[in-house]
């Protein structure tokens, strides 16, 4: 549940902008190197400049373009980029605006991928005490972002609910119960379990729906002609927006089946696809909610090491764009451990990235011709809030397993890595992004993360030079 506090203000157009490719591609190749902070900010980013400040469409509008994005699985910032360019030019300014947004953190995670072999193996990090400590400072401050961004979805997900709160209590423990079996010992297959992400999530909407009973009588009186919405394109038709949710739903099946009669050693390209479509097709919440999943797909099957997730992880954390693209330093990293070669790493890098985007994509392109129904269906409305706490308990969860995981699994040479060093620095990081604010400095706030990021590195790298404890 990737959300963020919508502005009500009225764009200072009285009309809707009229836009053309070249705008597009303007305001969204510029983005997407700024676009630093996480879904929320991305979501702020989007509506001060497209709403308020060009005036592309109203913020009613927006904001139920928004609601929309955070009914689906997948990442909300992504579904919104490529949204925003099809209501205004169809499916060709959809791509155009998606992939422009997209593009310099995909490209800046896969040559980190294509590159970890060299820096954030046990191997290497096990000869270099300096290298240690820069990879264990960088996936302490991992887990930190992790930590800030439970406490945020907490509050804005379960509130002052207390059914919301004992949902997602009830989720985060369920599934550290069944964590024994994701992470430990090696010799179990952690999929075995994967049921219980997606099952815990469906319960969760489940619960809210029966629990709270039918939804109070709306008085929304907005317009929604595209004359006075700013919607000028639903991209799709009905029938063509029916087939590609089709085609999402058979892919997901696919993925579970043929993973199970095929030999993982011959097809090891489509077992990548497969985990990344079947996890961004069940994930509600956003870029952290995936983590855990993607932590289990990877680590004990073997096709990257723990460091390397912790330190990609703590890298993603810092580019711009959404966390989503840390699939594609993931499929780098396992297409060059498997094959040695850089084209089998940006060919995995390719697979992987399309497997997380594709479903929440595929879907935002197939929901909109369908979104004047969709937003007004009582069944996702009365669902959502336990979707989102259910999100949020799994998030917490995933807290505890990667906070445990990066204290006790980062080497160097003679033994473990200094694990005060390593929480003081974890700590540090919480407070630099979730605690330290800036107001009054928007810039500022947006750099925040990747500031944090880079200041824990070289932390850990002092750390690890001067054998701190």
């Amino acid at each position: 549940m990737a959300s963020a506090d919508i502005d009500v203000e009225v764009a200072k157009s009285p009309s809707p902008a009229k836009v053309g490719f070249g705008d597009i591609a303007k305001h969204f190749i510029l983005m997407g190197w700024t676009a630093f902070g996480g879904p929320a900010a991305h979501v702020g980013l989007f509506q001060k400049t497209f709403v308020e400040r060009l005036g592309w469409m109203s913020v009613d509008v927006f904001t139920e373009l928004f609601a929309v994005c955070q009914c689906m699985p997948g990442p909300s910032s992504t579904q919104m980029s490529f949204a925003l360019g099809t209501t205004k030019k169809g499916i060709a300014g959809g791509l155009l605006s998606g992939i422009l947004f997209q593009y310099p953190g995909a490209i800046m995670m896969t040559i980190f991928g294509l590159t970890a072999h060299n820096w954030a193996t046990p191997q290497v990090i096990s000869d270099y005490s300096w290298l240690a400590g820069l990879v264990g400072g960088l996936s302490a401050a991992g887990v930190a972002l992790v930590a800030s961004a439970a406490i945020g979805l907490w509050n804005k997900a379960c509130g002052s609910s207390a059914d919301a709160k004992v949902l997602a209590g009830f989720c985060c423990v369920v599934l550290l119960y069944y964590s024994a079996e994701l992470i430990a010992p090696v010799d179990r297959d952690g999929r075995n379990w994967m049921w219980i992400f997606p099952t815990l999530i469906v319960l969760g909407g489940a619960f809210t729906y029966f629990w709270r009973g039918p939804l109070p009588e709306s008085k929304d009186t907005r317009a929604h002609t595209a004359e006075e919405s700013g919607v000028e394109h639903f991209g799709l038709g009905p029938t063509g927006g029916a087939i590609l949710i089709a085609v999402v739903a058979l892919v997901f099946i696919a993925s579970y089946v043929l993973p199970s009669i095929l030999e993982e050693s011959e097809f090891k390209r489509l077992f990548w696809f497969a985990a990344f479509w079947r996890t961004g097709t069940v994930i509600w919440g956003g870029g952290q909610v995936v983590l855990p999943l993607l932590e289990n797909e990877m680590v004990p099957t073997g096709w990257v090491d723990q460091s390397v997730f912790f330190a990609g992880l703590a890298l993603a954390q810092a580019m711009p764009g959404p966390l989503f693209n840390f699939a594609a330093f993931l499929g780098a990293a396992a297409g060059y451990k498997a094959y040695m070669t850089i084209g089998e790493g940006i060919l995995g890098a390719g697979l992987c990235w399309l497997g997380l985007f594709g479903p929440g994509v595929m879907l935002i392109f197939g929901i909109l011709p369908f979104w004047g129904q969709f937003r007004s269906n009582d069944t996702y409305k009365r669902a959502l809030p336990g979707l989102n706490a259910a999100a949020v308990g799994l998030l917490c969860a995933a807290l505890v397993q990667m906070g445990a995981g990066v204290r006790e699994n980062n080497t160097k040479p003679n033994g473990p890595i200094p694990k005060e060093a390593s929480t003081c620095i974890g700590l540090i990081a919480f407070w630099g992004v979730h605690w330290l604010k800036f107001p009054d400095r928007p810039i500022l706030a947006q750099v925040q993360a990747p500031i944090v990021v880079i200041a824990c590195g070289i932390l850990g790298l002092a750390a690890g030079v001067l054998e701190m404890r």
